[in-house]
């Protein structure tokens, strides 16, 4: 059986110089909590993204088909997303909620309309992924 190929796609990942494979296992066994479990004995290192790909440390390139909560949606570095976050971070990157910005009330009036029946009140949950 022939292995199937990823059609062509214009683009070439950086080349990653960082920690290896095995130094990134040992940090994270050191200094993460046992919950955040792997799926493999010897995971692929996944160091970029490109829209629907994913790019290991040798820089071979994989369809994303498990994706996360924004990127399946968008995919990875989407040009238009990145348009719209450097837009706001040259902007403002941060505010803290006690005081007033118009972003995050905006997005939740348009959010709560779309929610059915009396969900109408918003509570938000940032998690870093790194």
């Amino acid at each position: 059986m022939q292995t199937p190929q990823l059609p062509p796609f214009d683009h070439q990942p950086q080349r990653y110089t960082g920690p290896s494979a095995d130094e990134i296992l040992r940090l994270r066994k050191e200094f993460l909590n046992p919950g955040i479990f792997l799926y493999y004995k010897k995971p692929i290192m996944i160091v970029e993204g490109r829209m629907q790909y994913v790019f290991d440390d040798a820089g071979r390139r994989y369809l994303d088909a498990l994706a996360g909560i924004v990127t399946i949606s968008v995919g990875h570095c989407h040009p238009h997303v990145l348009e719209a976050a450097n837009r706001q971070n040259a902007t403002l990157q941060h505010s803290t909620t006690i005081y007033l910005h118009p972003n995050i009330a905006e997005y939740a009036e348009k959010l709560a309309s779309k929610m059915p029946g009396n969900l109408k009140k918003l509570f938000g949950v940032l998690a870093a992924s790194h």
